[in-house]
Formats: C-alpha cells, structure tokens, sequence
C-alpha cells in the first residue's frame, strides 16, 4: 500500500482552492440565483424545446423535429442514447459538480493547471498559467454569449495535451489511461472546430518529438506512443460514436456539404465544403492580432459601451447643446469595434505578463518546445488572417482536409490561447528555479527586452499612423446623419470625436499593458541581479497577470451580465397574445413570424412549428429555398402554402404595438394529391419552376427521381389523403383513391434516415418541389407510414459501448499497474 506524502498533495490543493475561489468571485451574482442572458443559450432554449416536450411525454428525445425549418434532424439540438457505464460521466468529477458558470472556469484552470504538472513545473508558475489560460478574454466573452460546447471544449484541449505528453514521457499506462479518458471527454463536447485545431497542435508536437526520437533511435517509443494516441483516439470517437456519425452524416446535406445549385452553369455545384466568402467572414485584420497584448486597438466591442461620461463624444454632445446628465448615455451606445470583422463581442487579449514571457522564452529557452510552439502558433495567425491573407488562406481551405467544413478563421487564436501561457509558464519555471547562470540569463533577458520593445515600436507606430477609420463607417455616418437631422457640420463634429475616441481607446490601452509587463520585466530583472527572492517574484508576477487578465475580462463578463431568471424567461419565453391565439388551433401546421430574422430566430419555434428557426447548419436544400424564394421581395406566398404555412404573425398596426396574427386561407395542409408532375433536369432548374409553381395542383420532379414515380397521377374528384398522427420520427396518414395518385407532403425531404411504406411494403420517396416529399401512391385504401430511422443513429449505439468498455479496461489496468509499484510515497 502506498503511503500519501501530503506535502507533494497541500500545493495542488491550494490551486484547486484558488481556482474555485476566483470562479466564484468572477460568477457572484449567479450564487444568487441570477442567470447569464446568453443569445446562443437563449437560441437554444427555442430550438431544444419542443425536444424537451417529447421527451417529457416519451421518455427520450425525439431524432426529428418539426418545430424548426419546417422539420430537421433533432439529434442536432439534442440527442439521448448513451450507456450507462460512458466515459462522459466523469465530466461531473472534473468539473467538482459544478453548476455553469462556475464550472466552465473551474475546468479551463484545472485542466491546464494539469498540463503545467506534467511540463513540471511549480505549482505556483501552474497557477499562474492556468488562470492565463482560463481568463484570457475568449473565454469570459464565449462564456457571456453563450458558446458552452465551445468553452467546454477549451476545457478538455489542455487535459488532452498533457495526457499526452504523458505517453511522450514514457509513461506508458497513466498516459493511456488519461488520453482516453480526456479525448472522450474532449471529442463528447461537440464541438468538431475546436478538436480540429487541437489535432493541429498534436501533429506539430509529434512531429517535433518524433524527429528527436529518430535522431536518439529510439524506434520503440516512437511505435508505443503511435499505438497509444492511436487507441486513445480510437476509444474516443468509439465513445461519442452517436454524436460523431448523426453530425458527420447530417453534415453532407448541409452547405458543409455542399449546394446543389450553381447559378452560374445549372449544374451540380463542385464543392463539398462551405462556400469560402461564408467561411471567411469572420478573419482577424492584420493590425488587430495585436490585440493579443493590447486590447483595444481596434476599439473592443461592437455592442456599444466602449465610450464614457469623459468621451469626446460626450463633451460633443454637451457642446452642441445636450443635456450633460444624458451624455454617458449617448456615447455609451456607439460601437467601439472598427476593424476587419462585421461585429464581434470582443478583442482576442492573452494578457501583457504573458505575452511578454512568451517573447522571452522565444528567446531565452532551449529545447525543442519553443520551436514547435512558435511554429503552430505562426501557423494560426496567418490562418486567423483569413480573407486578409487570401492565397495561403484560400489554398489551405482548397487542400487541408475537412477545413473547409469550417467557418470563422478567427477562432484559430484560441491556439496562441492554449500555447502562450503554456510557454511563459515553461519560461518563468527556467528563469526562477532552474537557471545556474544568471549572468547569460541575464544577457537574453535583455536580448528579450529589446524583442518585446520591438514590438511595442510597431505598436506606437500603428498608433500615430492610423486613421481610425472602419470599414463600417458609412453605416456609422448614416446614423449620426440621422441623429442629426441632416445637418452636415454636426455629423462631422460627432464623426471626428468617434475617431478620437478610438484613438483614446488604443493609446490607453498601450500604457496599461506598457505598466503589466514592465512591471514584470522589472521584477525578472531584480530577480537575476540576486536583490529580490524568488517568492516575491513570483507573487508579483502572479499578481499582475492575474489582476490584468481578470480585469479586462470584467469588460465582457461583468454582474450587469447576469439577470434574475424570471426576467429572461418573462422577456424571451412569454408568449404574446399572437402565440396565445394560434395555440387555441391544435391541429397540425406551421408558423411565419415576419416580426423576427425569421431565418435567425429560435424563439418562435419554442411555441410553434415554424418555417424559420436558427442553426449554424441548416439543411442545404432549406438554405437554397431561403435565397431563391424566402428572402426576395415580394416573398413567394405559394413556397409558405406549400409549407402548410396557416398562420402569419406581423408587426402591429401601431409602431411598437404587439404582434398580430393572419391566417393564412391557402394553406395546403399536411398532404394532398397533385394533378400533374412536372420534371425538371437539374436542381435549379427545379428551384426556379417553383418562381410560378401553383404546388396545389402541380408537382416538380427532378429526373434524377422519376425512376420512383412508376405512374403519373389521374383526375379522380373522389381522391382523399389525410394525416392521422404526426408524431415526430413516425408519421401516418390514410388515402383512398379510385385511380393512381401521387402525393405531396409538406415535410421537409431528408433521405439519410426516413422510410416511406405503404401497407407495410417500402416505398421510394420522392423529392418534391425541391424540399419536400412526394410519394407514388396506387389506386385504393392504403395506410401510409413515413418512419425516420438513421443508421447513423441506430449502428453507432454499439461502439459506444465497446469504447466505453475499452476505456474501463485502460483505466483499471493504470490502476493495477500504479498498484503493484514498489511502496513508494505519491
């Protein structure tokens, strides 16, 4: 039996006590009760709740909604399945049984906190680290809005290295055991981009380990740590096998997929990824990457509240005869953002301590882990660069695998996120416990010096040549126009105090991380010049990386960000009298709210079926539908009667009256029988017969389908279908016909799951005016059954168990092996 030595445990204590406290103190106001008003969160609130409500009556969730979009894969807003002995469980030890927010702070310095230990370093230099890593401002910002998988995800990346670099240290069974425990947890985040990025990361660290491995002809480590990352990934996506193969399935009918139309040659389009000009619309400008040390150079938000009372838009506004007690107001609603990006939530800041140890380490250390590092975190930036760096970025969207199925190039910072501290930390743990000669240390301290001014004589230079001037500036110009009434002079004068204003901003902000990382520099300087002891260091170090990041982070995470939850859910979820007086009808049929983006709007369809909905990843044909008939004006009523659209919900007659509710007499209803087929070669061609389609007594066919119409349909006034139950993944209806029909329904045509029978025997389904079904339907009483089950779904089940199994098995065999060691203190 192995003896505790808790003088090796009392530190690791005391950094998941400082963790926890710093969380709790970041999220006060949500151990009161209150609640983060997330958009993301909100949006799926919306999406997930008519999931909730079958599952409530069915026991599990539903693997098709009809509530979004006029129906779609409900596995993608909320899915069940799983097994009882899952790896995923142990996300609850991880996060201690944390509630959100607290949880997703606690796992990001945990879980770095773990990759300091591995690199060895002291538990002091971890903690620094770690809150580096968590509280960079990504993480308060993706938190505030919402993006949980994302943060979630971020959390698991550090574990995962870390276990990792466990097999790199040939520690064989404990790596083994932690890699498939953190790739599980990791991949069971879902959320594909992030885990991408951070096999980037692991392709560069092997391939720098595996070419000094080869140099030391090391051959048999270099095959046991293949085979062990090899298994730790095979038990990961074994475990989120459901996940990974509905999404991976689901994505080939989205725009990650593809579109079938091509405006220009009517053929199918080439591409199997997201358009490129959509993939890149989020790319970092060049200047603004260093926002990693200084924040606001690009003024920050876009959401307003960058300017104050002391704003030269305030004094402006006072000038030109404002009350001075409304002047606060006035500025506080402009946007400070002006960069490359349409809007964004806030600047992507590592801190100035950080940064700094960066650049010293890059100068400083030894050892193959500042190239590698240096190398994936170049490789980042250029590709957060995007559009702004278009023939690198355009070719790495063209040939890297499965690149082009993401969006948001900017999201590509969160590897200097993960990297940065890791190297500072590395950096600090050398300069204050490992260094035997000061006096080279102190010649590259000052060799780093001279790098970390370079930059910040790039940063003056860009802060005295700049115009601060934005690309949405003519929106800007149009509103003070507005504001204005016209008058020429006064829009000038409020325009020239914005650019001041943002300059302000920038220069600011030069002078606090100036003060950070100065500070630092001194304390490192005294440090090496034997006139301050280590401990001092160390907490002075600690102490202003952790008061800037913290800090700034308070700009987007703050407690005016939490609200009491019965005031979110009274301002999102109380239905109006519009909701109250289409929920009397409890029929069957779909809602068009034309008083939302109803192509980026959730909420209606937390109380009806709606045409619109939100997702990141609509179905592509949907997609199509939107910008060829949705969005042009006058929208094309007949799309809205075939959608089984009975209700319409628009502005009221009084500027910012309530709502109002139409009904829609054209509606079609579930399912009806068409008098004539019409084929159409391509796909466009079939989006653009529906520009005069009358869907009531005419189908369009593509002819890619027509082998699954065996007839063409004949008069018969006597012919009836209707529907008999909706209910989600099995729908049924009954027809009776005295000749051949052919039957539409208005359910969105998805074959990657449904089946069509009737009277039990399969039926081919039939893709019908571009986004619904249509079935073949004989002469007769028929029961018809359309049930959706994927074998994407279905076949997947049993891998999680086995991985599962597997990932058991590891864990239990580290043990035995940790166990039968020698007596040993751990």
């Amino acid at each position: 039996m192995k003896k505790i030595n808790w003088a090796k445990i009392y530190p690791h204590l005391i950094a998941i006590a400082v963790f926890l406290i710093i969380a709790v103190i970041y999220c006060k106001p949500a151990l009161e009760g209150k609640v983060l008003q997330q958009s993301d969160m909100l949006h799926w609130k919306g999406m997930a709740q008519s999931s909730f409500e079958y599952k409530e009556k069915h026991g599990d969730f539903p693997l098709w909604i009809n509530s979004m979009f006029g129906g779609m894969p409900g596995y993608t807003v909320a899915i069940g399945g799983g097994t009882p002995i899952a790896l995923g469980y142990l996300h609850y030890i991880c996060t201690l049984f944390l509630p959100a927010p607290f949880s997703y702070f606690f796992l990001l310095c945990i879980s770095f906190y773990f990759l300091t230990q591995v690199f060895r370093v002291d538990y002091r230099i971890g903690i620094l680290a770690a809150l580096g890593y968590a509280y960079a401002s990504f993480s308060p910002i993706i938190v505030a809005v919402g993006h949980v998988t994302q943060v979630l995800a971020l959390g698991y990346v550090p574990a995962v290295l870390g276990a990792y670099f466990l097999v790199f240290q040939k520690k064989y069974w404990a790596g083994a055991a932690l890699s498939a425990v953190f790739t599980t947890l990791l991949i069971g985040m879902n959320h594909p981009q992030i885990t991408y990025y951070f096999i980037i990361v692991t392709i560069f660290a092997v391939i720098a380990y595996t070419i000094q491995w080869l140099k030391q002809k090391d051959f048999k480590h270099i095959f046991l740590t293949a085979g062990i990352l090899l298994f730790a990934g095979m038990v990961g996506v074994f475990c989120n096998m459901v996940p990974l193969a509905t999404t991976y399935d689901y994505s080939k009918a989205t725009l990650r997929g593809g579109t079938a139309l091509d405006t220009t040659t009517s053929n199918l389009k080439p591409s199997d990824g997201l358009d490129i000009n959509y993939a890149f619309g989020w790319s970092y400008g060049k200047a603004e990457t260093f926002s990693l040390l200084v924040p606001n150079i690009y003024g920050g938000v876009s959401g307003g509240g960058a300017f104050g009372a002391n704003s030269n838009l305030a004094k402006t506004f006072v000038a030109k005869g404002g009350p001075e007690d409304q002047a606060a107001q006035f500025a506080a609603q402009f946007p400070g953002y002006w960069g490359d990006q349409p809007f964004t939530s806030g600047p992507v800041y590592l801190g100035a301590v950080i940064c700094l140890l960066f650049i010293l380490g890059l100068v400083y250390l030894k050892g193959i882990d500042k190239w590698w590092i240096a190398a994936v975190c170049f490789l980042a930036i250029l590709m957060a660069w995007g559009k702004n760096l278009e023939a690198f970025n355009s070719f790495l969207f063209n040939y890297l695998p499965l690149y082009n199925k993401f969006r948001v190039p900017t999201m590509t910072l969160v590897i200097p996120q993960l990297l940065f501290p890791l190297l500072a930390g590395i950096t600090l743990q050398q300069l204050l416990f490992n260094e035997t000669n000061k006096t080279v240390a102190q010649e590259k301290l000052k060799i780093g010096g001279y790098a970390v001014l370079g930059v910040f004589a790039v940063v003056g230079i860009l802060y005295i040549s700049m115009d601060y001037k934005g690309a949405n500036d003519e929106n800007l110009n149009n509103m003070l126009n507005q504001m204005t009434g016209g008058n020429a002079d006064a829009t000038k004068s409020f325009y020239n105090a914005v650019l001041a204003d943002r300059q302000s901003l920038f220069g600011s902000d030069i002078l606090r991380t100036l003060f950070f990382a100065g500070a630092a520099y001194l304390l490192l300087w005294v440090f090496l010049k034997n006139k301050l002891k280590t401990v001092y260091v160390l907490t002075g170090i600690l102490l202003l990386s952790s008061i800037d990041l913290l800090a700034e982070g308070r700009r987007y995470l703050n407690n005016d960000s939490f609200f009491e939850s019965s005031e979110v859910d009274e301002s999102y979820f109380t239905p109006t009298q519009a909701d109250l007086e289409i929920k009397k009808d409890t029929g069957y049929y779909r809602v068009f709210n034309l008083t939302q983006d109803y192509f980026n709007d959730a909420l209606t369809s937390y109380f009806h079926n709606s045409v619109g909905g939100y997702s990141p990843a609509k179905l592509s044909i949907v997609e199509d539908l939107l910008n060829f008939q949705l969005r042009k004006q006058p929208l094309n009523i007949q799309v809205l009667n075939m959608l089984n659209t009975r209700y319409v919900i628009v502005p009221g007659q009084q500027q910012n009256g309530p709502p109002m509710v139409q009904q829609n007499p054209g509606a079609l209803g579930a399912c009806w029988f068409v008098k004539v087929i019409n084929f159409k070669q391509t796909p466009l061609e079939a989006m653009k017969a529906l520009d005069t389609l009358n869907p009531k007594d005419t189908a369009i066919v593509e002819t890619a389908y027509k082998a699954a119409v065996p007839f063409m349909p004949v008069a018969d006034s006597t012919a009836t279908i209707s529907l008999i139950k909706n209910d989600n993944d099995i729908v049924t209806y009954k027809s009776t016909s005295a000749a051949n029909q052919f039957a539409v329904f208005s359910e969105i045509f998805y074959d990657r799951g449904w089946k069509a029978y009737i009277d039990d025997k399969e039926t081919p389904i039939v893709k019908t005016n571009y986004v619904l079904r249509g079935l073949a339907v004989p002469a007769g009483t028929h029961n018809i059954r359309f049930e959706f089950k994927p074998d994407s779904f279905y076949q997947s089940e049993k891998f999680a168990v086995i991985g599962s199994a597997l990932g058991w098995l590891v864990i239990i065999l580290a043990l035995v092996q940790w166990y039968r060691k020698k007596p040993a203190t751990v």
